[in-house]
């Protein structure tokens, strides 16, 4: 039987936080890595204005971390109506039509 993995760490209209925690991006384990590292142009991460802003600013100031240099690489996709083209983070795909639509 095959399984399904899913990491659902964001939401369209903020980012997972709570106060004084800047947030979990990742469940970290080894499974999740490998299957991230498997791939890696299959998945495609989607997120909010927020979580697009925080998120490509800590690649843009870590540029060296693998971590960042993989998730800058994956295909990104945004939905946002307060950002403005061009973006600045690679293969990120902006939408400001409602995302339910």
């Amino acid at each position: 039987m095959q399984s399904v993995m899913v990491d659902f760490i964001i939401s369209l209209d903020g980012y997972a936080a709570a106060d004084g925690w800047p947030g979990l991006w990742g469940v970290e384990s080894a499974e999740y890595l490998e299957w991230l590292a498997e791939d890696a142009d299959q998945h495609t991460t989607l997120m909010g204005a927020k979580t697009y802003r925080l998120m490509s600013g800590m690649a843009a100031q870590m540029p060296g971390d693998p971590g960042m240099a993989q998730l800058t690489s994956m295909p990104k996709v945004v939905f946002s109506k307060t950002l403005e083209e061009p973006l600045s983070w690679a293969n990120t795909l902006l939408v400001q039509s409602d995302p339910v639509d």
